[in-house]
């Protein structure tokens, strides 16, 4: 309402009851009980001023009789104390509800007291009389005949100085000019010289409570540090007590479980000397059998001496096989030993879902890629049985033959695909138990672990051995019962599961160590000669990991004894994603064993435990289970290794069925 405020030079202008001096055109008396206006024609410049009585110009009673908020016709007008008027409506509006408020024209200031405080404001009896006169009000109301009341020194209305300069004393009231006052910063207020000194002597009482308060409350500070120190006193007391109860409770369990381990070494230790003792006697009567040269008439006699001989041979090979049949691995988060007995089960698995229709290639498509593997029928198109126990089994890049893992022979087997024909065995002498083979294709060399040498051998692509790298132990370039092997082409390393240490060490085809997964430095307490010191050990997050996958960004490691697939950044160790828990439910393990990557990231899980292969997205999610316990297509005993080619055929071995499996 306030940015319609005009200021017009109105032909009247009215003055305060007690002013000495009238304006032009409009003179009034303080003595009359009535007044009236006496209305004089407007002078020029060009026309002298006419004695005779005029009419006042209609343009000029507009400007009197308009209200400056609305620019209308003032309608029921009310005066401020600084007697400009305005419409009794407008000010309610311009009012609303605050406390103090500026005249719109002159900007003086004036306080609102009251809820009714525009109703209760004086009418402007002069300007009523005036719009009675010219004809421009139509009430019949009779105005009242009471003069107005000079606004200052009206009852209930805060006086207000209207053209009075310099600034009023908040203490007296006196209005000062302003090179006599002063201006409190604390209290925001103006005062005179006289009532300036008084007000510094109660600011200067004022600090002494101030003081007051300030010893209260460092006596309170300290009574609360004293409280502070005790309370922490006592909290450290009873994290000593539960840190004591804690520590002789885990080495109470420690004790517990080391008891454990000796009973089951023992047990284990005893059954292995019963076994031995029976083999040397298995080979005593065999060397016997060889050696005993008789006449025809003792040929019934060996006849049953082979035939015993047989069954008892049998019967010892088959204790051997199982007698590390039970799996001891340590839950550090549960602090625990779990033991799994290595027979397979029979899991949940899935059915092909009903085929859509046929994409022409599969891995154009997060989508299309899902949609294969969920409705593809996983049945082997051909089985290869020329091997007693497959184990680990991959692809040449150079001439596409199938390498297999013979652990019975001691050898790498070397097969053309379209034939299904041995063209080559890879082996040497300190070769034991080879478990898995990788490739490097911009070398030329073939690498194969072996599990009970300890080691890695390096075959050239032409079958020739190489060289063997590492050997039994824990530091770098060394291994204990390595597994899963993998290669990355691009930076010429060599990623080994270190299964006995619990890590994944990177090596240069040299055999030196340049970085491990799954490891840290930790600083640890240790006590020497009873003085508790904090030394940095090594530790791992992996348990009994047993294979390892590299693409172009990440390193995926099957952590077998967490049951979980732990993915990693390749260039700054972080792990990204990991899945997977103890059971027999889809995206669950038990006793995982080997693991594979497609072209597109998905991993493929060989879940020996359960007997059969779970298929995962990049980020874990679920695809696909398939495969269970049995003989015949499609069913597995043992998962042993598994391989995916670029055009999406999955090559699965499988130990105890004695067979690859091509689908």
């Amino acid at each position: 309402m306030s940015e319609k405020v005009k200021k017009r030079s109105g032909f009247f202008s009215i003055k305060r009851w007690n002013s000495q001096s009238v304006d032009e055109g409009y003179a009034l008396s303080p003595t009359q009980a009535q007044p009236s206006p006496v209305i004089r024609p407007p002078m020029t410049r060009s026309t002298s001023i006419d004695n005779k009585t005029t009419k006042l110009p209609a343009t000029g009673i507009n400007d009197l009789v308009q209200c400056s908020l609305c620019l209308e016709i003032l309608n029921t007008p009310k005066m401020l104390p600084c007697q400009h008027t305005f419409c009794l409506a407008c000010l309610k509006v311009y009012v609303a509800d605050l406390a103090v408020f500026s005249c719109p024209i002159c900007n003086t200031r004036i306080q609102v007291n009251g809820p009714n405080f525009v109703d209760e404001l004086p009418s402007n009896l002069y300007i009523d009389t005036l719009l009675h006169m010219v004809g421009m009000k139509t009430d019949k109301t009779t105005p009242n005949v009471t003069p107005p009341t000079t606004p200052a020194s009206a009852s209930g209305y805060q006086k207000v100085d209207l053209f009075a300069s310099g600034i009023r004393c908040t203490s007296c009231k006196t209005m000062c000019d302003n090179s006599d006052t002063s201006f409190c910063e604390h209290c925001k207020l103006n005062f005179c010289f006289v009532c300036w000194s008084q007000h510094l002597e109660d600011l200067r009482i004022q600090v002494g409570s101030i003081l007051k308060q300030l010893e209260t409350a460092a006596s309170r500070l300290d009574h609360k540090i004293e409280h502070y120190k005790d309370r922490c006193e006592h909290i450290v007391e009873q994290i000593n007590l539960a840190a004591e109860e804690k520590i002789n409770a885990v080495l109470e369990s420690k004790s517990s479980l080391l008891q454990e381990m000796t009973d089951l070494q023992k047990s284990g230790d005893m059954a292995a000397l019963a076994l031995q003792s029976s083999l040397n006697e298995a080979k005593e009567v065999a060397k016997k059998a060889l050696e005993n040269k008789t006449d025809d008439s003792d040929e019934m006699k060996k006849v049953r001496t082979f035939v015993n001989l047989h069954q008892n041979t049998l019967q010892l090979l088959s204790d051997v096989s199982k007698w590390d049949a039970e799996n001891f691995i340590f839950d550090k988060e549960n602090f625990r030993i779990d033991s799994d007995i290595t027979t397979p089960c029979d899991a949940e698995s899935d059915e092909p879902l009903p085929a859509a229709a046929k994409q022409h290639n599969p891995l154009e498509s997060e989508s299309s890629l899902m949609q294969h593997y969920r409705s593809r029928n996983f049945l082997p198109h051909y089985v290869w049985r020329k091997t007693a126990r497959p184990c680990g089994v991959g692809i040449s890049p150079w001439n596409n033959h199938l390498y297999i893992c013979d652990m019975d022979s001691h050898s790498v087997l070397v097969v053309e695909r379209t034939q299904a024909k041995i063209v080559m065995r890879l082996s040497c002498e300190q070769m034991l138990c080879p478990v898995q083979i990788a490739f490097m294709k911009s070398l030329g060399e073939i690498y194969v672990t072996d599990k009970w040498k300890h080691c890695i051998h390096v075959f050239s692509k032409d079958g020739e051995h190489i060289t063997s790298i590492g050997q039994k132990g824990s530091r770098l370039g060394m291994f204990r019962s390595p597994e899963g092997i993998a290669t990355d082409n691009s930076k010429h390393h060599i990623y080994v599961v270190d299964t006995g240490n619990d890590r994944v060490q990177v090596l240069e085809p040299n055999g030196k160590c340049v970085d491990q997964f799954g490891v840290a430095l930790r600083s640890q307490p240790k006590n020497t000669s009873s003085i508790w010191v904090m030394k940095e050990t090594m530790c791992t997050e992996l348990n009994a990991p047993t294979a390892v996958a590299v693409t172009n960004d990440r390193v995926i490691v099957l952590d077998s004894g967490n049951r979980r697939v732990k993915v990693y950044n390749k260039h700054d160790k972080n792990k990204i994603v990991e899945f997977g828990a103890m059971g027999q439910r889809k995206g669950q393990f038990r006793q995982p064993e080997v693991l594979a990557v497609d072209p597109m990231g998905y991993i493929l899980v060989g879940d020996s435990g359960n007997c059969r292969i779970q298929v995962f997205k990049p980020n874990g999610q679920l695809v696909r289970v398939f495969g269970r316990l049995g003989t015949e297509p499609g069913q597995f005993g043992w998962i042993s290794g598994i391989h995916v080619t670029k055009q999406l055929d999955v090559i699965v071995s499988d130990t105890k069925n004695h067979c690859v499996n091509f689908f």
